[in-house]
């Protein structure tokens, strides 16, 4: 079998071998890291969201998040600020973190910087929310 390849000369973004082909997510679970990956630089979509882009099913993307969460990929917490208003922040990384790696790089954005972006309507993080 010959294969080839050139990169697209804009627009692509590069994955390890090691995350296209992990042992234990499958195809769906993939496609919606690696798409959720490849958004621009300082880009707000949900993972809900691009699920939703990516049509994937309301079930696949329920299976997805968790096998992202238990492999270490998707990380979420739930913060309550001024007024007792909750967001939850989504952590999604091209590589697996452990849980206080996850929390230390969650922590670095303010509760009130947040807020601030959920009351002038927009997301409250790099990819918050979710279903």
């Amino acid at each position: 079998m010959y294969r080839h390849f050139i990169a697209p000369p804009r627009a692509f973004t590069q994955f390890s071998h090691d995350l296209i082909r992990h042992p234990r997510l499958p195809s769906d679970t993939v496609r919606l890291l690696t798409w959720q990956l490849s958004l621009p630089e300082g880009a707000r979509e949900s993972l809900s969201r691009t699920a939703e882009r990516a049509r994937t099913g309301a079930c696949a993307f329920t299976r997805a998040k968790r096998q992202l969460k238990k492999e270490g990929f998707v990380h979420e917490r739930r913060v309550q600020g001024p007024g007792g208003h909750w967001v939850t922040q989504q952590l999604v990384s091209k590589t697996p973190l452990s849980a206080a790696e996850a929390a230390e790089l969650l922590a670095r954005t303010s509760v009130s910087a947040l807020h601030a972006r959920v009351a002038a309507g927009r997301s409250a993080s790099p990819c918050s929310g979710g279903r």
